[in-house]
């Protein structure tokens, strides 16, 4: 009997051990594909990196040193070859906006863009997940044509309007938040720690500070909660709804099972597979989906770095953007594909 149950137990940790490993293969596939996808597409672009590099005052054999220090004069096979090498050794090249290691200039921007994604991504989740079990709990009422109204502006106002509505109306004419800019680091004295504002106040012991703090995050944070919302409210709202029509509700009901439970345990917990699967998307492509706030609040984040690397034609940073959203996005998928037996044990029982 031991000896089935040990067996039993390392043929679990085997299959627990294979399962890791296929993943970290995909994410591994998944990133080479994007990282050669782009390093193709960058080159074949009309556009010369080389030129960029050099300035628009430089002479062709200035060009053509620079394009031979960059190794743009090699056949394109040996330049693929060069980055794969760089990149393995975590050498993601030079910007040819800021001069600098590119890796350095990620790791100056990612604080900001964390801090304005984890802060948005907190409130909407809990938000919406409650909001959507209100509104499949009791469907009618004053309440359903506010939550109706807030998922149908969601949806239908896109998030450059809305930023824009919030600073002219809110920094603008009321004057209560800034207009655009992070946290004043060298202004206010407090030392970067993380980089994030609300953090490091926090952290330092600057507690008077951590309403100023507060104040740049509200408006970027808003647009964000504002444009997410409404799909995880409406997903929660249908999948517990339909959950509450099943008849195990009715079974537990007729059982005088506590309404509680029947709810907010049994019912809830089915219903939230669909909404993790919502969840985990919005934050892989979080990075990619703060851009558009980014710009327009002026926030020196990952996501403004992103657009001025476009619309310069940094090809390096290019590559970085790319490799970092690909790896960010597979990897919270791996991770949330990892949260589904916790929340359904049928899932846990079939593996």
């Amino acid at each position: 009997m031991t000896d089935n149950r040990e067996r039993t137990m390392r043929l679990r940790a085997g299959s627990r051990l294979l399962r890791l490993l296929a993943s970290l293969m995909w994410i591994l596939l998944v990133v080479w594909v994007a990282v050669s996808v782009t390093f193709v597409l960058s080159r074949i672009v009309p556009a010369d990196p080389a030129r960029l590099a050099a300035g628009l005052d430089a002479g062709p054999e200035q060009v053509a040193e620079v394009r031979a220090e960059m190794g743009l004069d090699q056949p394109l096979a040996a330049q693929y070859g060069r980055y794969l090498g760089d990149l393995i050794t975590g050498d993601l090249g030079r910007s040819l906006q800021t001069r600098q290691p590119v890796i350095d200039d990620l790791l100056t921007a990612l604080p900001a863009s964390l801090e304005l994604i984890l802060a948005s991504y907190l409130i909407y989740a809990v938000i919406g997940i409650l909001a959507g079990i209100a509104w499949a709990y009791w469907p009618r009422g004053p309440h359903t044509l506010l939550l109706r109204f807030g998922a149908v502006i969601g949806v239908a106002v896109p998030v450059f309007w809305v930023g824009l509505v919030l600073q002219v109306v809110f920094a603008g004419k009321l004057q209560w938040f800034p207009v655009a800019g992070n946290f004043d680091f060298e202004g206010t004295g407090v030392p970067k720690v993380t980089g994030m504002g609300l953090v490091d106040t926090a952290l330092t012991g600057q507690l008077p500070l951590i309403g100023e703090a507060l104040r740049t995050l509200a408006l970027p944070v808003v647009t964000l909660v504002v444009t997410h919302l409404a799909v995880t409210m409406t997903l929660m709202r249908s999948s517990l709804e339909e959950q509450l029509k099943r008849p195990y509700v009715r079974t537990a009901r007729a059982r005088g099972v506590k309404e509680r439970r029947i709810v907010f345990v049994d019912a809830l917990r089915n219903s939230l597979n669909p909404v993790v699967t919502m969840l985990g998307l919005q934050l892989g492509w979080s990075l990619g989906g703060v851009v558009i706030v980014e710009v327009i609040f002026s926030w020196p984040g990952f996501g403004l770095y992103a657009y001025q690397a476009f619309s310069a034609f940094d090809y390096n940073a290019i590559m970085a953007i790319t490799l970092l959203s690909t790896v960010v996005f597979v990897t919270v998928n791996a991770l949330v594909g990892m949260i589904y037996p916790m929340l359904d044990p049928r899932l846990k029982e079939a593996r």
